[in-house]
């Protein structure tokens, strides 16, 4: 294995009473907000901005710009500005911090990623490329997706 090489250790983690902090509340955090809303709704967004999918949703929303004590109690952050300097700096405070950081859509940058999930009731299935071709991830989902509700569709909801 190459050493230079960034491997991502798939594992599932324990979320319920534990806040997630996005910075950034556009369309790059509504798309991981999508999957992680299925399993806690501890969700915090810190953006000047924030789209109207994502208000009135029961997450904490806080109108203002990043600074470094939004980082206070977090326990997983997902920087997702359409700012790479922003994004550069939650990523670093949040490292210092010893909180583990996805600075989405880099993962040269991200101390953790987020599979393409399958989630019915309580089983969930995870695919991930190690983060290096999220298309065949996605397409791998969906047709796993598939093929569960082909054969279990009593499973289905």
């Amino acid at each position: 294995m190459d050493a230079s090489m960034k491997v991502f250790l798939p594992l599932n983690i324990r979320v319920d009473n534990k806040k997630i902090l996005f910075v950034g509340g556009g369309k790059i955090a509504l798309h991981k907000i999508q999957t992680i809303e299925k399993y806690t709704r501890d969700i915090t967004i810190v953006s000047p901005e924030i789209i109207d999918e994502l208000k009135g949703k029961g997450f904490t929303e806080i109108y203002k710009t990043y600074e470094p004590s939004d980082l206070d109690g977090a326990f997983l952050v997902y920087a997702s500005t359409n700012v790479e300097e922003v994004n550069r700096r939650v990523r670093d405070d949040a490292e210092a911090r010893g909180i583990l950081v996805n600075v989405v859509d880099n993962r040269e940058l991200s101390g953790f990623i987020s599979p393409a999930i399958i989630k019915q009731g309580e089983m969930t299935v995870a695919v991930s490329s190690n983060g290096q071709n999220v298309k065949k991830s996605v397409e791998w989902r969906n047709r796993l997706r598939q093929f569960v509700n082909e054969t279990w569709p009593d499973d289905n909801p």
